[in-house]
């Protein structure tokens, strides 16, 4: 059960990671490829150990046991790449290159030590998941035990090294508790092969501890599931993130459609965009949501200024002791005094009136505070409320004396 878990998990992981990776080009990074590696590798690892494929194995080599030392080969190398991953984020590509030679001559020589220490075991029936607890007892198993947990914990602690080292040099908390739990996990397997190694060496002497293979295989997987969810955390963190930020534009661009409608039916020339979407266009153009928001605020901010012949203090005002009557905050009554502004202003350029050449200044708006304003305005001005403000701008307009002037800052 415990194989197709660890294995399982592995998998996982490596379909997420190479699913980001073909969807994001710019993720197919030496590291995000070593990641990709890391995870396949280590599935396949733990893939052999599975009764019917270390049953086939068996048959395919004629030699029993040997999907135990392929699996240890494969887990070694796996935890090479992921040492290659962590070296890439902390030393570039350059540095890790460099940094991977002499870590790969020493993985390269423990999986030979292990291969010969296998070969000069004499041959016993297969016993997938206890092979060397079995066998702890012969020589060759038990220094092949002291070698393996050796090899792995050098490399798990060079691993829980590099990734508290780099987590002083992220900024994204989704990445931070990402190498938490890979340092967990690497925390896990650390004390699992160190309880190999300490089953090796009482095998040296001729004797071997109690059984704990239910501890040993609970250690495994633990620190599989928490190496697992370290690399695939943040990649799925980074994905809703993203996913929410590309539903928030998509709203917000939504939010536009009166106004950018409106305006674009008297300046079809400033805004080159299509009108509408609608419901399934926005579903097929969901990814380029950004672009198409910061084109929409631009063109709407040009319609504007297109607009601005027309717009008029008296309905700033008008809209303003309309939103104050109602009891609303000064951000919200900047809002409706716009709003009644722009709706007056659209109103009078249908009716044929003729612009002004004062210069009108509209609100002022914090740039990363644009689209979220123009949303609001858009939304607002077809309300209830700047209907009412535009009814009691007609009741006060004098047309014989109307003057259009600057708006107050």
């Amino acid at each position: 059960m415990i194989p197709w878990l660890t294995s399982g998990a592995f998998l996982l992981a490596a379909v997420v990671v190479g699913s980001v990776l073909a969807r994001r080009p710019r993720a197919r990074t030496p590291a995000g490829k070593a990641l990709l590696t890391w995870n396949l590798l280590g599935g396949v690892a733990q893939v052999v150990t599975i009764h019917p494929v270390y049953e086939a194995i068996t048959s395919l080599t004629g030699h029993h046991n040997t999907a135990i030392v392929l699996s240890h080969g494969l887990g070694l190398v796996a935890a090479f790449f992921a040492e290659i991953m962590m070296l890439c984020w902390t030393r570039g590509t350059d540095g890790a290159r460099a940094a991977a030679r002499y870590r790969a001559a020493i993985i390269a020589t423990a999986i030979a030590v292990l291969a010969v220490l296998f070969a000069l075991t004499p041959e016993v029936a297969d016993t997938p998941s206890s092979w060397r607890l079995d066998n702890i007892e012969r020589p060759t198993v038990a220094l092949y035990s002291v070698v393996y947990a050796l090899a792995y914990s050098w490399v798990l602690l060079d691993l829980c090294r590099l990734s508290v080292r780099y987590s002083r040099m992220v900024v994204t908390a989704q990445t931070r508790i990402g190498l938490q739990l890979f340092t967990t996990g690497t925390a896990f397997g650390l004390a699992y092969q160190l309880m190999a190694a300490v089953d090796g060496l009482v095998g040296l002497t001729g004797h071997r501890l109690p059984p704990h293979t239910p501890l040993s295989l609970a250690l495994v997987c633990t620190g599989v599931v928490f190496l697992c969810l370290g690399a695939v955390v943040p990649l799925v963190t980074t994905a809703v993130i993203e996913f929410v930020r590309r539903c928030r534009q998509a709203r917000l661009c939504r939010r536009m459609e009166p106004l950018y409608r409106d305006l674009a039916t008297e300046y079809p020339q400033v805004l080159k965009g299509p009108v509408w979407y609608g419901t399934t266009g926005w579903l097929v153009n969901w990814y380029g949501n950004g672009r198409r928001l910061m084109q929409r605020t631009i063109e709407i901010h040009d319609g504007l200024s297109e607009l601005r012949p027309w717009m008029d203090e008296l309905a700033y005002r008008v809209g303003a002791a309309e939103a104050m009557r109602e009891g609303f905050d000064a951000a919200t009554v900047a809002l409706v005094a716009q709003s009644t502004q722009v709706a007056d202003a659209l109103r009078a350029k249908r009716g044929g009136a003729a612009g002004h050449r004062i210069h009108v200044e509209m609100v002022e708006v914090a740039k990363d505070r644009e689209a979220v304003w123009l949303a609001q305005l858009a939304r607002t001005y077809q309300t209830r409320l700047v209907e009412h403000a535009l009814d009691e701008l007609t009741t006060r307009r004098d047309p014989a004396a109307q003057q259009a002037v600057r708006n107050p800052s």
